[in-house]
């Protein structure tokens, strides 16, 4: 879309702006808050019949399918764990799986099914997916609402709501027991609120003014806490910031005291506000879960010694010679030192020792006291008998490997298999030359223990340990690297840093905690006693485990998955994705859009930059025909939608893990209402007399099309072949998976 120039204008003409983008000061113009699209009674009966005609597409025949569908498996299930309020463990935030929690609550679930199959008599199905519908329903007012907001009349907005509503990936994806539905409502909302804040910019520190800054905060909160996709929400509003405070700073007529005020305001509503409630949700998690799962093993011990039903907290306190340990590394995901018989394939090509992830005979160690702390200067006497008693701060000591009967040995001679700036550390023999060698003893250096158990010896749970080899004077650590697949099952590498900072190191890989004690000369006590627990600790671990896990979600390109597909594919849907399976006896779902607006906003959206770089053209030619202030009413709403559309699609570009059509949406959403807004604008400029035409032909066409495919979003359950006409691209898997190896 180009605006017309007048290649006669003899001298350069500037882009036209007003003299202020806003006013530093309250207006008093205006008597009330005038937010377009609320108060006129028109507007009213336009986001009712939208309302109506978006619940239709999202509650007909919603409860056709009796059966737990594609992703209801996960989130329906994460719903039932919060109803029984078993701890779980899962990539995304809380918020949106505390809705589906919410709505099973309300259905009168009792959190006994576990969303595999068909659903039982006393699960109320469809109520829950009608909760989740209520979501997507939201989607058509809030377009219309946020498209009234950036100046379009009631027309435009009531069709871009109307384009919202006959989009076929944005209906089905909010008709089941999913995420995706809270997150585009919360992600809409973010927009609106920004729009009506955009709008009361000329009434800085006005009523209406605070109010919909403060909104704009709390929909922050609410996206980002649906899932972390929500994020691209907040860099967009981030950018609008910046935006503004930079025309702030370079507008000569703002007193300093208020420029500092508009800083303020938007550091109390855009970050102290959203992050309170991403924290709150955190909060009400770990209040409502309270029962123990092993998936909460990477959480920090003592949130674990509070989870009803933890089997860690009654156990022996003191660690002494003769007792059986499993030794848990503090990096996530390296899991339990083990051992087992299968040798290293180069080095010294001894018995392998890894990080493994699950609890199993493997992972148990018998420690045995070789040296006092007060004589570790000297070796006489190490290689001697163990000596009894409790293990302490400095001690010297040898770890038998009770399943293999082999001691852990650090050899300073041969590097780690995977890390080579690391050495390799393995198991030997007892009964072998090795073993009688000092490699095998180690030093117990207690780091940072809980305070009600900085004893000096060593616990359970609350005593952090190095172990430093004595011959080597390496740390022994987890390295964050895997073994390979063929000869280490993909087991965490475990060596041993010489480095000279590793003596004193403190961070995860060199630090290791004794997870289970077996000890039966001693009774068991609770340790939770002796244990504390932070919120903010427990909030920081969590959220670091959901990004490595979320990280860990990488494609593997040598299998084929019918659900996976690349971002490039995306904006012009070349391969829409089945939902469920496409037997001929079962109900068939298709992730596909209403290829009108999909390609219709892909083609808006790519060609803008190619629009904005004609009009610097030919403002550099001077041969640009803006009249006053059209050129900043048009590219403000322009650039907020478009802006949401490219930092919620670009970013997946540089992700690695796996990616799915669904995660479009969002973007899609933006996508839509800025092909409405570049539609909008190309009439006024090019075909006024022609716009009741063109909202008529568009909205029926996308009724039309949306009617076309409807079939597939609402449910077909006969023989795929007896739907005629589905397949308008080639690589479309309607009637058989073209990908399919």
């Amino acid at each position: 879309m180009m605006r017309p120039s007048k290649t006669e204008k003899s001298e350069r003409m500037p882009l036209p702006s007003t003299s202020k983008s806003f006013a530093a000061y309250s207006s008093r113009q205006e008597s009330r808050d005038h937010v377009p699209g609320l108060w006129d009674h028109r507007d009213r009966l336009i986001i009712l019949a939208l309302t109506l005609l978006c619940a239709f597409t999202r509650l007909y025949r919603i409860g056709r399918a009796n059966k737990a569908q594609w992703d209801e498996s996960h989130f329906g299930k994460f719903g039932a764990l919060y109803v029984n309020r078993t701890f779980y463990h899962d990539v995304h935030p809380p918020a949106a799986k505390l809705l589906v929690a919410l709505s099973e609550v309300l259905a009168g679930h009792n959190g006994t099914f576990n969303f595999k199959g068909e659903y039982p008599p006393y699960v109320n199905y469809v109520f829950m997916r009608m909760f989740n519908a209520a979501f997507g329903i939201t989607l058509a007012p809030l377009a219309y609402l946020t498209c009234r907001q950036l100046r379009m009349p009631v027309g435009f907005a009531a069709m871009a709501g109307l384009f919202v509503t006959m989009d076929n990936a944005l209906c089905v994806i909010s008709r089941f027991i999913l995420l995706d539905a809270p997150l585009l409502a919360f992600t809409a909302f973010a927009l609106m609120m920004l729009a009506c804040f955009y709008r009361q910019r000329r009434q800085a520190f006005s009523a209406g003014w605070w109010r919909f800054l403060l909104m704009t905060g709390v929909s922050l909160g609410l996206v980002a806490s649906a899932k972390w996709v929500g994020m691209f929400a907040v860099a967009l509003v981030g950018a609008y910031t910046i935006y503004e405070l930079y025309e702030m700073f370079c507008d000569t007529h703002v007193p300093v005291h208020v420029y500092l005020k508009h800083w303020a305001a938007r550091i109390v509503a855009l970050i102290v506000i959203p992050l309170s409630i991403y924290m709150l949700t955190f909060k009400i998690h770990f209040m409502v879960l309270n029962r123990y799962n092993n998936s909460a093993n990477f959480m920090p011990m003592g949130f674990q010694t509070k989870l009803i039903g933890n089997p860690i907290s009654q156990q022996p306190y003191d660690v002494e010679t003769g007792s059986s340990i499993r030794l848990q590394s503090h990096v996530s995901g390296a899991g339990y030192l083990h051992s087992h018989t299968h040798q290293y394939p180069a080095g010294s090509m001894r018995q392998q020792v890894t990080g493994y992830g699950y609890a199993d005979g493997n992972n148990l160690w018998n420690v045995q006291r070789r040296l006092a702390a007060e004589n570790v200067d000297g070796t006489r006497g190490a290689m001697s008998e163990a000596i009894p008693g409790p293990i302490g701060h400095g001690d010297v000591i040898a770890l038998h490997h009770n399943s293999t009967n082999t001691y852990l040995y650090a050899d300073t001679g041969h590097e780690a298999p995977v890390s080579k700036q690391f050495k390799e550390v393995s198991a030997v023999k007892a009964d072998s030359a090795e073993a009688a060698r000092l490699n095998m003893l180690w030093v117990v250096e207690i780091v940072n223990p809980e305070k009600r158990m900085d004893d000096g010896h060593v616990h359970p749970l609350g005593t952090p340990l190095r172990l430093r080899s004595l011959m080597g004077n390496c740390v022994l650590m987890a390295s964050g690297d895997r073994l390979d697949k063929n000869w280490g099952w993909g087991q965490a590498e475990i060596a041993c840093s010489s480095s000279p900072d590793a003596r004193t190191q403190t961070g995860s890989k060199y630090l290791w905690t004794v997870e289970r004690h077996i000890n039966k000369a001693q009774k068991s006590v609770n340790l939770g006693q002796y244990m504390s627990s932070s919120f903010l600790r427990d909030f920081a671990v969590l959220n670091r485990q959901m990004w490595l896990t979320n990280n860990a979600l990488i494609p593997d390109h040598d299998k084929h998955n019918v659900l996976e597909s690349d971002p490039l594919s995306w904006p012009f849907m070349i391969y829409p994705m089945r939902m469920v399976g496409w037997d001929e006896a079962s109900i068939k779902y298709l992730e596909i859009g209403n290829p009108l607006l999909w390609w219709g906003s892909a083609v808006a959206c790519l060609l803008f930059p190619v629009q904005v770089l004609y009009w610097l053209v030919c403002w550099r030619r001077r041969c640009l025909a803006w009249r006053a202030n059209e050129f900043r009413s048009y590219i403000e709403g322009a650039a907020i939608l478009w802006g949401g559309w490219f930092l919620h699609y670009a970013p997946f570009f540089a992700m690695g893990r796996v990616t799915y059509l669904h995660h479009f949406l969002p973007s899609l959403y933006f996508g839509i209402l800025f092909m409405t807004y570049q539609v909008y604008f190309a009439t006024s400029w090019y075909a006024p007399r022609s716009t009741r035409s063109v909202l008529v032909i568009l909205s029926a066409a996308a009724v039309g099309v949306f009617w076309w495919f409807s079939p597939l979003t609402f449910g077909w359950d006969k023989p795929i072949k007896d739907l005629w006409g589905m397949e308008w691209v080639s690589s479309w898997p309607v009637y058989e998976d073209k990908l399919a190896i």
